[in-house]
């Protein structure tokens, strides 16, 4: 009975879509665009117009065949590459040319030898020996093979010596790479370094995956066959893992407090200045609270965000609720500053209220950051919106302090 399931072809471009995503999750490699299905299974865009064409061919481990010199998976490989330098739609001296296959090599398998990666232990990479031996199967399967096998090897030996050559010498064979199952395992590795859980790394894969798949559908229909840039699986990642990451915020023992050059430099900030107006002096305890707060807070903060421990979102709707408590404060104030217009004493009156503004601000406060209960870092945030400035404490802040300050 004929066997017309299209499982094998689906689990093949499944593949293809997957091992895309894995390279562009490779934050050292220098590629910077990704395209599937288009003149190849995966085009791999570079810097200087320089390409790679590869060709994945996906086996299930029980039925696959090893990987020959004469292997359909080869000279169909061959055909395609050959046909696309013949039309001029690639530039071989730009391009290099992979075909990664799951099947095992054969031991009497030569060109995976001559064609392996550049620099693999051993140093079996021979070009003129591969070009030697394509040239001669190819002259073998022209002579006496089936018409069908034949349409292999005709654009290759079409091509003109000096062409053929330049595409024979940037092939490169690699057999045994991971198979679909193995692929997503790899993926799930490269995505430990985002700082997600153990627990959620699975999740976090599936939601990534998801999405590159559908940006993929998205560029097949387009007319234009758009490429996925590196920056946009980037941009998308850190979306993500805002879900995915560690609840918890680590305390950083080398952030805490500053030393004597930098308290020099923090005296110099609008949040001291802040202070200085409603009577607290710089040589008191209340500005060296505020330095070591402040300097705390925007340490810890800097490192949350450069290891993706924290999104500027969340760190956006902290302030925000930092804002509202600190908003609750200073309007209860407001009335009696009103009042202290044209009074004797008005300057002195306007610093007391302004001390009280500051005073339950940094006190009360119910704000969480990630359901981090930090009574510093939320009095450190707080004077480091008072350094922008969009808060103040006293009753003219606005008026003393203008953002271009």
């Amino acid at each position: 009975m004929e066997n017309f399931s299209a499982a094998d072809s689906l689990v093949g471009y499944v593949y293809q879509c997957e091992y895309a995503l894995f390279r562009a999750l490779d934050t050292d490699d220098p590629a910077e665009c990704f395209i599937v299905e288009t003149f190849d299974d995966v085009v791999v865009e570079g810097t200087d117009d320089v390409l790679e064409l590869l060709q994945l061919k996906h086996h299930d481990p029980a039925k696959a065949k090893a990987f020959t010199d004469r292997s359909p998976d080869l000279w169909k490989t061959i055909r395609i590459w050959s046909t696309l330098v013949m039309d001029g739609v690639v530039d071989p001296s730009k391009t290099s040319f992979f075909l990664l296959t799951t099947a095992q090599a054969s031991p009497s398998a030569l060109l995976a030898g001559h064609l392996a990666p550049k620099g693999t232990a051993g140093g079996t990479r021979n070009v003129k020996a591969a070009k030697d031996l394509l040239i001669q199967i190819a002259h073998d399967i022209e002579s006496g093979g089936t018409d069908s096998i034949k349409k292999n090897v005709e654009p290759l030996l079409a091509l003109p010596e000096a062409v053929r050559d330049v595409l024979i010498g940037n092939i490169t064979i690699v057999p045994s790479v991971a198979t679909i199952d193995g692929l997503r395992q790899k993926i799930v590795k490269r995505l430990m370094l985002t700082g997600a859980t153990s627990e959620s790394l699975e999740r976090l894969a599936q939601s990534l995956v998801g999405w590159w798949y559908w940006v993929l559908i998205e560029r097949l229909r387009s007319n234009d066959k758009l490429a996925i840039t590196k920056e946009l699986l980037q941009d998308k990642i850190s979306d993500l893992v805002s879900q995915y990451v560690v609840s918890t915020l680590p305390i950083f023992e080398d952030i805490t407090g500053p030393d004597a050059d930098q308290k020099a430099r923090l005296l110099q900030r609008l949040f001291v200045r802040q202070l200085t107006v409603i009577g607290h002096s710089p040589d008191k305890i209340a500005v060296a609270g505020a330095l070591l707060d402040y300097y705390k807070a925007d340490g810890h903060i800097k490192r949350w965000l450069e290891g993706l421990r924290l999104q500027p979102l969340e760190l956006q709707e902290f302030k925000d609720q930092l804002y509202g408590h600190w908003a609750s404060q200073f309007g209860t104030i407001e009335p009696d500053a009103e009042a202290c217009v044209g009074q004797k004493d008005a300057d002195l009156a306007l610093a007391k209220l302004g001390r009280t503004a500051l005073s339950g601000s940094l006190s009360g406060s119910k704000a969480k950051l990630k359901d981090q209960d930090f009574d510093y870092l939320r009095r450190g945030v707080l004077h480091l919106m008072a350094n922008e400035p969009v808060i103040g404490w006293h009753p003219h802040w606005t008026a003393m302090f203008k953002p271009e300050d």
